[in-house]
């Protein structure tokens, strides 16, 4: 007999990181993305790594935290050259290590 697979809950502030996600894209592309094959669960691998450097951080994972760190991390995923002409959640999550690397060099 097949046990039943547990269903995670929902990440924290997803339907207000979503939102932060169509509005990034309308902002900077003037066009909404697709939301659809792996875009969910890149987006839940970005901000569950966001949720995690901020709580060990001794921060905790507010409203206001989750919104301001992911609209940061967009901006410097943003400013490489070839992401922001690749700008899909497949490659911001396989560069997020990058992009943290560049967030951390600018604060020295």
């Amino acid at each position: 007999m097949k046990q039943k697979k547990e269903k995670k809950a929902p990440e924290l502030y997803w339907n207000e990181l979503v939102s932060v996600w169509f509005q990034f894209c309308k902002e900077k592309f003037n066009d909404v993305p697709t939301f659809d094959g792996s875009s969910p669960r890149d987006l839940k691998t970005i901000i569950s790594t966001l949720r995690k450097r901020c709580e060990d951080t001794k921060h905790d994972w507010s409203y206001e935290a989750a919104t301001g760190r992911f609209k940061h991390f967009l901006e410097y995923a943003f400013q490489d050259k070839w992401l922001s002409e690749n700008f899909l959640l497949s490659n911001i999550n396989r560069q997020k290590d990058k992009i943290f690397f560049n967030i951390s060099k600018q604060r020295k």
